[in-house]
Order: C-alpha cells, then sequence, then structure tokens
C-alpha cells in the first residue's frame, strides 16, 4: 500500500515543542556558520534510478513559517535544479498533520517520496577564556619619559559555543519507509540566509554523493 511514511512517526514527532521550535528558530536566525554532515545512512540494497521520484514532497518540521519556507524552498531549489520534480504545501498546519490525511492527499497527488528536516539535538560548551593585562603606550615619544607605562587589564570571561544537530529523513511513500537519513552540525550560527542555505547545501550534496539524487538524462 501507497502512502505509508506517516505511520513511522508519532504525534510529538510531528508536532515540534516550543523549546525546540525557539531553538531551531535560533538556528536559522543566528554569520558565517560552520555546517557539516556528521553522519548519514541508506537502506542496504535500496538504490535510486531514473524516474524513481515523480513528485517529492519537501517539509520542514518548523512551526515559524518564514523559517519553513526558507527551508524548503532552498532544498526545493536544489533539487529541482537537478530535475527532480519537488513540492512543499504543508503551510502552517503543520502541527495539525496527520496520517490518514496525509497518506489520502498524497495518494492523490502521486507523491512517491518525502524529505523531512528536523532540529534534533543542540549541545552547548563553556569556554573560560583568561583576561589579559598590557601596557597603554603614549601618544608620543616624550609623553612617557622617565616613567614606566601604565598597565591595563581586561577580565576573563566565560564563552558559550552552541551546536546545533538537523536531521533530515527521506522516505518513500511505498512499503519501503526509511530509504535515507542524515545529520548536519551547524557551530555557532548567525544569521537566517547563510544558515539555511549551509544545511540545505550540505544535506542536498550528501544525497548526492550517497546516490540519492539522480538527474534525469536529457531526451
Amino acid at each position: 500500500m501507497r502512502a505509508t511514511f506517516i505511520a513511522h512517526f508519532t504525534p510529538m514527532m510531528l508536532r515540534p515543542t516550543a523549546s525546540a521550535l525557539t531553538l531551531f528558530l535560533l538556528l536559522l536566525t543566528a554569520c558565517g556558520p560552520s555546517t557539516k554532515v556528521v553522519q548519514s545512512w541508506h537502506k542496504p540494497g535500496f538504490t535510486v534510478e531514473e524516474g524513481t521520484y515523480h513528485k517529492l514532497l519537501v517539509i520542514g518540521l518548523i512551526k515559524d513559517e518564514a523559517t519553513r519556507r526558507a527551508a524548503e524552498e532552498q532544498m526545493i531549489k536544489n533539487l529541482k535544479g537537478d530535475g527532480i520534480p519537488s513540492y512543499g504545501y504543508i503551510g502552517a498546519d503543520v502541527e495539525k498533520i496527520n496520517e490518514a490525511g496525509m497518506n489520502e492527499r498524497m495518494v492523490k497527488d502521486g507523491i512517491d517520496g518525502v524529505l523531512i528536516m528536523r532540529l534534533v539535538d543542540v549541545k552547548q560548551e563553556q569556554t573560560y577564556v583568561p583576561g589579559s593585562t598590557y601596557p597603554a603606550y603614549y601618544g608620543s615619544p616624550w609623553g612617557y619619559y622617565g616613567y614606566a607605562y601604565p598597565m591595563y587589564s581586561t577580565p576573563g570571561y566565560v564563552r558559550t559555543d552552541a551546536t546545533y544537530y538537523v536531521e533530515t529523513n527521506l522516505y518513500s511513500t511505498g512499503s519501503d519507509g526509511l530509504i535515507w537519513t542524515s545529520t548536519t552540525s551547524t557551530f555557532n550560527p548567525t544569521k537566517l540566509e547563510t544558515t539555511v542555505d549551509g544545511i540545505m547545501q550540505a544535506v542536498y550534496w550528501q544525497m548526492k554523493k550517497d546516490g540519492f539524487v539522480v538527474r534525469p538524462k536529457p531526451e
């Protein structure tokens, strides 16, 4: 039976909590983040060939509409650039997703694959940065004649670094279920556009590397 992927989710997975939503929003709105793929997996024996996907649905489990659309649209743009028809139509009612309704709609619309992205973890690390002492030099060569340089000190402080982990799962809406997954890590994100682009590009290129994005041959 087609379109059974929703059965793999619990209601809590489909309903982002307030804290997770806040953290994901910080991730996507937080200049120059460092994003990399830390792990990927695919179903043994499953291969993707030209025409495997006729319609791929992209879902970002993010409550904030603007952030969700930015993530989905970037991934859709990447996939369509390789000739894979991709769509995002869940809308602001992402919390209201239910198995029966989604399965029915996907069968009707001919969806044969679903790509879902969500924040799964945030790890924070605190580092103490010691203070320093340095001389305050005079502006002229005569101002300090016969005197020692005055010394100035800066206090130490605690720096907090954060690494955000985003999981992306690719499901076949047939009987294959989960066929590919990856996790990316982003260190100290600071800007929406740069961070979204970095995560989506990292995921997209990992999909290509693992053979899960196959560009149709020209006719």
